[in-house]
């Protein structure tokens, strides 16, 4: 395992969402056409993360069910991704765990009736469609680096499983959040911390410059927080302006400040 794949954030309004994300400084791809009658559009960056936007009008099969009983408890995101290039290895780990897995289009998810169904792992959607000015984005964002994501035993049974390091952190920022494990990722990190509404809190964005993205913000109208913890300056959106999500814009290191010097402090106690 990797790193991070992408979220697909539901959204009620895929019109609305783009805006709302082109105003955060955010270039767009356009979706293309599903046969089952999902609307999608990409906020992507040149690693292979991404943050898709994605609604549905009818319930024609599985997802579109899930996408549309989302909405009608609020928009956000339903599932996340790690990014797992070995897909054959994990697959044969699963196996042997006799964790109930499926091929998903080329991805391994998990069946609606496992604790692990929020989760899949894939390998990054990197298309000969993807053109420079589709990360050209304006507030310098970069990649994603790290989610924020509803602990389950089961979770973490699994990761450590398929050889995914589990340690104590204290989570920085505007969540709230007390206490969680922080899965390390060579390159970002997934932070299971409890959550009764949701399966996906929050996501961080790499940019090269946070005053630009306060600039955009700025310029656009953009309601934010900004936060100091962990020695390195942050902005977040609340999920009112993120369409479910909370998302978290800093620099790079901020990857690593969730393991200092804060937790460090806390594994010694």
């Amino acid at each position: 395992m990797i790193g991070l794949d992408h979220i697909p954030v539901v959204v009620s309004d895929l019109d609305r969402a783009q805006a709302d994300f082109r105003a955060m400084g955010f270039a767009i791809k356009p979706g293309r056409f599903h046969t089952d009658g999902i609307r999608n559009a990409h906020v992507k960056f040149p690693d292979g993360t991404e943050i898709e936007l994605i609604t549905a009008t009818n319930s024609t099969d599985e997802l579109t069910s899930e996408y549309l009983a989302k909405m009608k408890t609020g928009e956000g995101p339903v599932y996340f991704g790690l990014y797992a290039p070995d897909r054959e290895a994990v697959a044969a780990r699963l196996k042997d765990l006799r964790v109930a897995a499926q091929d998903d289009a080329g991805m391994i998810s998990f069946p609606s009736t496992s604790p692990l169904h929020p989760l899949f792992l894939g390998q990054r959607n990197k298309t000969p469609t993807d053109k420079p000015e589709y990360f050209a984005h304006q507030n310098s964002a970069t990649r994603l680096t790290a989610l924020w994501v509803r602990d389950s035993p089961e979770l973490q049974d699994m990761l450590k499983a398929i050889w995914v390091p589990l340690t104590p952190m204290s989570p920085c920022g505007v969540l709230g959040i007390t206490s969680g494990l922080r899965a390390s990722l060579p390159e970002g990190d997934l932070f299971l911390v409890p959550s009764d509404t949701t399966n996906v809190v929050a996501a961080r964005v790499e940019v090269r410059q946070l005053s630009r993205v306060e600039a955009v913000f700025k310029a656009n109208g953009v309601q934010t927080k900004r936060e100091s913890s962990c020695g390195t300056e942050a902005v977040w959106v609340p999920p009112a302006g993120a369409h479910g999500i909370w998302i978290e814009f800093a620099e790079p290191g901020g990857t690593e400040r969730a393991g200092t010097p804060m937790d460090r402090a806390n594994l010694r106690r």
